[in-house]
């Protein structure tokens, strides 16, 4: 049984939140350090990922799929676009809402960095079954959908 941060016996290392997050920030490592070999940053390779699942995508898209505050995203999307990996167009109807989209550089250098990604996926599921994969999947979406409903946010 599970011991809690409050009980009796309780050990860091044996409590899945903490785990969950030590593992985020392993892979969150091991990407930065993959994606310099591209030269990408962390932050540009979710932007090029988000765009390469669902291109012309909104601003607001973007920073909510790539968990990226406002504020860091549009001077991250204005030196992509410096460099060519994407275009920002003002929608016609409500010129408030900016629509992003990969450019020929920008599929190239997604196209780098999901083969990067992919090794590293590979890296980390080592000696893990499809049906634990499958699994930790859908463990992982419970675990994010209950946060979601947390008391103490006043959701």
């Amino acid at each position: 049984m599970i011991k809690l941060p409050n009980e009796d016996g309780f050990k860091l290392d044996d409590y899945p939140l903490y785990n969950l997050n030590r593992t985020s920030a392993t892979y969150t490592n091991e990407m930065a350090e993959a994606m310099q070999t591209i030269g990408l940053n962390q932050t540009q390779w979710r932007i090029l990922a988000i765009l390469g699942d669902k291109n012309n995508s909104t601003v607001s898209e973007v920073a909510r799929k790539g968990v990226i505050k406002i504020s860091t995203l549009t001077r991250m999307l204005e030196r992509m676009e410096k460099d060519a990996l994407l275009k920002r167009t003002p929608w016609k109807e409500d010129k408030r809402i900016v629509r992003v989209s990969l450019t020929a550089k920008g599929r190239k250098a997604l196209s780098g960095a999901l083969n990067i990604s992919a090794s590293v996926f590979h890296l980390a599921t080592k000696d893990i079954s499809e049906q634990d994969m499958q699994v930790f999947l859908q463990v992982l979406k419970k675990v994010r959908s209950n946060l979601t409903k947390n008391p103490h946010n006043g959701s």
